[in-house]
């Protein structure tokens, strides 16, 4: 599940390269879900639901929630999403937010973007890329998957704590699956 469609196209770019990464080239993500906005899981009755949804899908086997924390609070949004859905399907859940946007996350590897501009943890991901990309307007579901193919890994991992909880989240829920 993520939250919006910039991350629809951005989040499998971003966990098939980490699979690919890891030597894992079966093709094991199904279509995400877009929430349409944080606002719609936040809601009572609204995380669960999806969640629902998502994970009683035919051949589904754990479902990994993608959401931009805005300017919630991690440590606290977090726990509280996932006390929320621990009941809302028979697999396993993860969730993983980022600690603002998914484009703090593109921007951790801002070496590898060729835009210009480098890294930063002060600076807002999406300032950056639209002051980057400017007189263009900055499209989401255009711009954040194609940037996201060019994120390296291993430096965003080391630049952002959330970026790195997302893929050890991602990474636990492969593991505890049987893809025999």
């Amino acid at each position: 599940m993520v939250e919006g469609r910039g991350d629809y196209g951005a989040a499998p770019i971003v966990l098939r390269k980490y699979l690919q990464s890891i030597g894992e080239y079966r093709d094991i993500l199904g279509s995400p879900v877009n929430v349409k906005g944080v606002g719609n899981v936040s809601k009572p009755g609204g995380i669960e639901r999806f969640v629902s949804a998502v994970g009683n899908r035919p051949g589904c086997r754990g479902v990994l929630v993608i959401l931009d924390s805005d300017d919630n609070a991690v440590c606290e949004l977090g726990p509280t999403l996932a006390a929320r859905i621990q009941d809302s399907c028979a697999c396993p859940v993860a969730v993983a937010l980022a600690d603002r946007d998914f484009e703090d996350w593109i921007v951790a590897s801002a070496e590898s973007l060729d835009l210009g501009f480098g890294w930063s943890d002060t600076s807002r991901g999406l300032t950056l890329i639209e002051d980057a990309l400017y007189p263009r307007a900055y499209t989401k579901p255009v711009d954040q998957p194609r940037l996201a193919a060019k994120i390296d890994l291993d430096l965003a991992r080391g630049r952002s704590y959330s970026f790195n909880r997302l893929l050890e989240r991602f990474d636990s829920l492969v593991m505890g699956l049987d893809l025999n």
